[in-house]
């Protein structure tokens, strides 16, 4: 129990804590905590003489004193102006949003040139989540893959809001091609929980992995002509890099450190030049 916040440090605010306290000083950025929960982050940026700016769903269910959460949803427009944001937090709020392009390119345009996103989901590409999603479209074989029963976790009679459950849980090639499309760098990824399960299944099973990730890449790194060789050819060695890295077979979750390199109009235009006439 975390003395100050006063929340338990367990799971994936375990990590997220440890990150945001090997921060710097934080007087006089602007971090804006989305989905804010109870405002377990919200807490420890403050502790960082942040200004926090803490957005919710449900708001009611802010539990810090001196943070006043405020209604936001995340799938639709950010209540917040241009560039003006130093640090995003989105803790376990991706993976229950249908249209994860848009979350991302409203961080673009609320996060200042250079700003920081520190993104958290449950992964659905370790090992074990790839097995269970194979035999019965889950990521844990002993669950059900989500339903109408489970998929909606939270709804109250004031709004006509519903918090869905895992129904949109993203892989890491997914999110890193989300992630480049709408103007960010992975800067770092963090380590998380290791799945025991998948470690065992990585240890028997990494040469195979190897082995496949260099097939689809020798035989698919002719198509697409129309984009230049060499920039074809770096994305996709890339990304064979990414499918074999230990923390994506191993790590129960994701927790990337992403930069804003650029506005999505300048993104956008790198995207077109990639085409060749």
């Amino acid at each position: 129990m975390d003395k100050k916040c006063n929340f338990p440090i367990e799971g994936i605010h375990r990590h997220v804590v440890k990150y945001i306290r090997s921060l710097p000083d934080l007087s006089g950025k602007t971090v804006l905590d989305i989905p804010c929960g109870n405002g377990k982050a919200s807490c420890e940026f403050k502790r960082k003489g942040a200004k926090v700016i803490a957005l919710d769903l449900f708001p009611e269910f802010m539990e810090v004193p001196g943070i006043e959460a405020k209604y936001a949803d995340l799938s639709e427009k950010l209540p917040i102006e241009d560039e003006s944001i130093d640090y995003i937090i989105c803790q376990e709020g991706i993976e229950h949003i249908p249209n994860q392009l848009n979350v991302l390119q409203e961080f673009n345009r609320v996060l200042k040139k250079n700003g920081i996103a520190l993104i958290t989901t449950p992964s659905n590409s370790h090992i074990r989540a790839r097995l269970s999603h194979f035999l019965f479209e889950t990521d844990f074989y002993k669950r059900m893959p989500p339903t109408e029963i489970d998929g909606i976790w939270f709804a109250n009679n004031t709004q006509d809001k519903l918090y869905f459950g895992h129904l949109f849980l993203l892989g890491v090639h997914h999110l890193q091609t989300l992630l480049t499309i709408s103007g960010f760098k992975t800067k770092q990824r963090i380590k998380t929980d290791v799945g025991s399960t998948s470690l065992i299944l990585g240890v028997m099973l990494y040469p195979i992995f190897i082995l496949f990730s260099l097939l689809t890449y020798f035989s698919y790194r002719n198509k697409n002509k129309h984009i230049d060789k060499n920039i074809r050819s770096k994305i996709l060695w890339d990304r064979v890099k990414l499918n074999l890295l230990p923390a994506t077979l191993i790590y129960k979750d994701i927790f990337w450190v992403v930069k804003k390199i650029d506005n999505l109009d300048v993104i956008i235009n790198q995207l077109k030049s990639m085409q060749r006439n």
